[in-house]
């Protein structure tokens, strides 16, 4: 039901104003606050020509997209409440370190990918691109990957 109503979802978001997508939205805002810290060019060569989730300075404080995001995380947190998951605690350094070069390498990749799983599946597959039919194989495929390495025990700690 989940996946219907998530499908569903995205179809009046993609007919009514524009694709779903989170990479664009972080990566406008996260650029909108480093243009008036003048901390990056006005023009970022190379990024600035490219389609998909291209980060953009914006003048509006909400958009839809950012609407999206929003509505995510709050979503999100009312589910771990819900199913009792909700458990806050403070992290150790390494979860930091390793919170943050995560962060920083998945924001990396979903702006030079020009999109994340929502931009490039969801809406790929919609507006019916091959790309998002690839990504979708290469999530699967990576996610495998991952469940192997963990169930292995190659990366556990000693």
């Amino acid at each position: 039901m989940q996946i219907f109503a998530v499908g569903v979802l995205a179809m009046v978001a993609y007919l009514r104003v524009a694709p779903l997508g989170v990479t664009a939205e972080i990566s406008s805002r996260a650029r909108q606050v480093a243009a008036e810290l003048a901390l990056l060019p006005p023009r970022l060569e190379g990024l600035d020509t490219l389609r998909g989730c291209v980060n953009v300075v914006k003048d509006l404080a909400f958009s839809n997209n950012g609407g999206f995001v929003g509505a995510l995380a709050i979503a999100s947190f009312a589910a771990a409440l819900a199913a009792g998951q909700f458990q806050p605690a403070w992290p150790t350094y390494g979860q930091m370190a390793r919170g943050i070069a995560g962060g920083v390498l998945l924001g990396w990749g979903a702006t030079i990918g020009l999109g994340c799983t929502i931009g490039t599946l969801l809406s790929g597959v919609m507006a019916g691109a091959l790309s998002g039919w690839i990504f979708g194989l290469a999530i699967f495929g990576g996610l495998g990957f991952a469940l192997w390495i963990g169930r292995a025990d190659l990366l556990r700690p000693r």
